[in-house]
């Protein structure tokens, strides 16, 4: 968190520190009146303090990387915008309060842009952050380390350097499944790999959760399928213009342009790997809430930095459509 040795914070770390521990406080308390976590072995209120640390710690480092990565790409105001429309997600909140696995693998995906953004030549570290997130926390997050092999592969490099850095991307995905297989392991355990089709019912559920986040207080169906149905298309719309238009206006090394193919190789990855489970894990339960939350927070990190790059070449018209949609989904996202 300090830029040297001695030195201070930088005005983008004390708002990430900011964010965290608001965060951290708000998810915590949350998470703590719903009663699902607790510490085995502890009674009263000490279980009841201890347990929602878990998901609240998560909770405050995804906020704190979106707001930096963010404020990396684009600028002081959309790091908080970005922090800000995560935390309001509907499945945000409902996922830190219920679910033990997806607050892990959401701040995972999120350490993984960061380190491919920022350190794309360092391999090893974003290989072994994608076998922890694929491996240790979820199954969810298989194609992780899919992901950061592929990220190793696209960089430049002399001679066998890229193969190299490929192979670092892989070895730790390697040192967690050759041991458990020797000696008889603990992954995958249980797994029968078999044929089952089915992936018109994983993308049925993805896409009801995903719906959900887009328009979250509307119940007519009819209606639903038409809000979600353009509000799709205005997204893929400023994604891919402002990835035209600012992403490749901007200096090769830069962050607004690294990060969309980071992003988009991230989520793509995940897809793979969550179909992939849908179709041949026998017994694997569809996608949820946990599964789905990072492909969520990767598009809305994404939409805040595109829109951010392309303010300054928006009509009025063109800003006040976006300021008008931002302020209805906040409002529908709160009450939802």
């Amino acid at each position: 968190m300090v830029s040297s040795t001695g030195g201070s914070l930088s005005g983008a770390r004390r708002r990430a520190l900011l964010a965290f521990v608001l965060v951290v406080a708000l998810v915590w308390w949350r998470a703590r009146t719903s009663g699902f976590f607790f510490i085995v072995g502890l009674q009263g209120d000490a279980s009841a303090n201890l347990g929602p640390l878990l998901p609240a710690l998560c909770a405050g480092l995804s906020a704190a990387l979106t707001l930096l990565i963010a404020d990396a790409a684009a600028g002081a105001f959309a790091g908080a915008l970005a922090a800000v429309v995560l935390i309001a997600l509907p499945g945000f909140m409902l996922m830190h309060r219920d679910s033990l696995t997806g607050p892990p693998l959401l701040a995972v995906t999120l350490l993984m842009l960061g380190a491919m953004v920022h350190a794309p030549r360092f391999s090893l570290a974003y290989g072994t952050l994608g076998a922890i997130g694929g491996f240790f926390i979820a199954t969810d997050g298989i194609g992780l380390p899919l992901a950061a092999a592929a990220w190793a592969l696209l960089q430049r490099a002399r001679e066998n350097g890229r193969w190299q850095r490929v192979a670092l991307a892989l070895v730790p995905t390697g040192v967690v499944l050759l041991p458990a297989h020797l000696l008889g392991g603990a992954w995958p355990h249980h797994v029968v790999f078999e044929w089952r089709g089915g992936l018109d019912r994983g993308l049925r559920a993805a896409g009801a959760i995903i719906g959900d986040q887009m328009a979250p207080t509307i119940a007519h169906p009819a209606l639903r399928f038409l809000v979600i149905a353009d509000l799709a298309l205005i997204i893929v719309a400023v994604i891919a213009v402002g990835w035209r238009q600012a992403g490749r206006a901007a200096a090769e090394s830069s962050v607004f342009r690294s990060v969309y193919p980071v992003a988009g190789l991230l989520a793509t990855a995940l897809a793979i790997g969550l179909a992939g489970r849908t179709l041949l894990v026998q017994g694997a339960p569809e996608p949820d809430l946990a599964a789905v939350m990072p492909l969520v927070a990767l598009t809305a990190v994404i939409l805040v930095v595109s829109v951010a790059g392309l303010w300054p070449r928006l009509p009025r018209w063109g800003k006040l459509a976006a300021v008008v949609l931002f302020v209805g989904w906040m409002q529908a996202a709160v009450r939802g």
